[in-house]
């Protein structure tokens, strides 16, 4: 693992609203999946939770997130572990928040990125993710 990448999209709400959408678990199996993908929360420990997304033939990636910090309104950190012995190893998520005029510039990075996830496909399903947020929060 070593690839770092990040997407950025700005949404027409304030950053308090983004924020919400992104801590709340209800809301993130909602947005925080690719369009061919669905997304379930399997369970919450504390600051960790484990989810699925899982793809129209069934099949499912799974991993278990931590979240390590919250700023209010500005960034959530996320230490990602997936189940597939492929993708071994921690990937942290960075999310990002900054008020831009009526809206927020909202900025997902990736630092070691497993080499089992093309780099293409992560951006492209990050893409759609922040689109589905978009419209979750106008």
């Amino acid at each position: 693992m070593s690839a770092t990448t990040k997407v950025s999209r700005l949404v027409k709400a304030p950053p308090e609203a983004v924020y919400r959408a992104c801590t709340d678990l209800d809301s993130i199996v909602r947005w925080r999946v690719p369009d061919s993908m669905t997304g379930r929360v399997d369970s919450v420990d504390g600051a960790t939770y484990r989810m699925s997304l899982t793809y129209p033939d069934g099949r499912a990636d799974k991993f278990e997130a931590t979240v390590v910090e919250r700023v209010p309104n500005e960034r959530i950190v996320e230490r990602i572990r997936f189940d597939a012995a492929e993708r071994t190893g921690e990937m942290t998520m960075t999310t990002s928040l900054r008020a831009v005029g009526d809206g927020t510039e909202v900025t997902v990075a990736y630092e070691n990125l497993p080499s089992s996830i093309r780099q293409a496909d992560n951006d492209e399903g990050t893409r759609q993710a922040l689109a589905k947020l978009a419209k979750l929060v106008a």
